[in-house]
């Protein structure tokens, strides 16, 4: 008899799951093709995508992130990378109608950022992080920024002063951004947070830190792997390790072939 329900309830859940692709396409399709205020919108929705979600929820009473719209809308914003919708979301910023869904416009204007490299937007946005008192915002902006390659000519103070000033989530953000940097002073911030944090920060650390460390920070990413019996952690300091290591060979492979020109 058991047997029999749990057929039928495969079944039925079954033919919901088609139902709920038929909407997961529909949506992705709309949030594609619909413009920015489409998109911002979904971002900000709490609404499952789709009714039959909440049938499925009866029989398996699984809740997982991927049912709301707004996963959805946030895996669109990443790929975002236009001029068109950089100038569309500008506009929708100084339109007040929008002001209750700037952290959104801003989130979707960093990932223009990070996906074009545009230097403007990028100290455009630096800009607004000093100026939004919203926490939540901030982070938002400085999260997508890790990926954008800044040279010299990128303002970064305001980041590095996250670090150290910040609150804790905002710290976070900002140590993620300084990835990628071209700024001396940065390894000694990322090292000077790195001595003195606890295991999953100095985690999130390696990340940056793989992107900017010379071979100044080999010595001290090595004493804490020998400290540290936490897994993970060992995995990304072999990994920053390897990094810093290949990219400072790479450098004396340059230095020397110039030589010889």
């Amino acid at each position: 008899m058991f047997n029999i329900f749990r057929r039928n309830q495969d079944k039925i859940l079954l033919t919901i799951e088609k139902k709920l692709e038929v909407a997961k396409q529909e949506l992705i399709s709309n949030l594609e093709k619909n413009g920015m205020k489409f998109l911002i919108s979904k971002m900000a929705s709490n609404e499952v995508y789709s009714e039959h979600i909440l049938e499925r929820r009866k029989i398996d009473l699984s809740y997982c992130s991927e049912d709301k719209e707004s996963w959805y809308a946030y895996q669109q914003s990443d790929k975002l990378n236009s001029q068109e919708d950089k100038t569309e979301l500008l506009k929708l910023l100084s339109d007040k109608k929008y002001s209750d869904f700037r952290k959104y416009i801003y989130c979707c204007l960093s990932c223009i950022c990070a996906n074009t490299n545009d230097k403007d937007l990028f100290n455009f946005l630096i800009d607004k992080v000093q100026q939004e008192d919203d926490e939540r915002t901030k982070v938002s902006i400085l999260s997508r920024l890790r990926d954008v390659i800044k040279d010299s000519t990128y303002n970064i103070e305001p980041i590095k002063i996250l670090v150290k000033e910040g609150t804790g989530d905002e710290s976070h953000a900002a140590i993620k951004a300084l990835a990628n940097t071209n700024d001396p002073e940065v390894e000694d911030i990322l090292l000077d947070e790195f001595k003195i944090t606890s295991t999953h920060m100095k985690g999130m650390i390696c990340g940056p830190l793989s992107t900017v460390g010379t071979l100044k920070s080999i010595p001290i990413l090595k004493e804490a792997y020998k400290k540290t019996r936490d897994g993970y952690l060992r995995k990304v300091i072999d990994d920053a390790v390897y990094k810093i290591e290949t990219r400072a060979k790479a450098a004396t492979n340059n230095g020397i072939a110039n030589k010889g020109i």
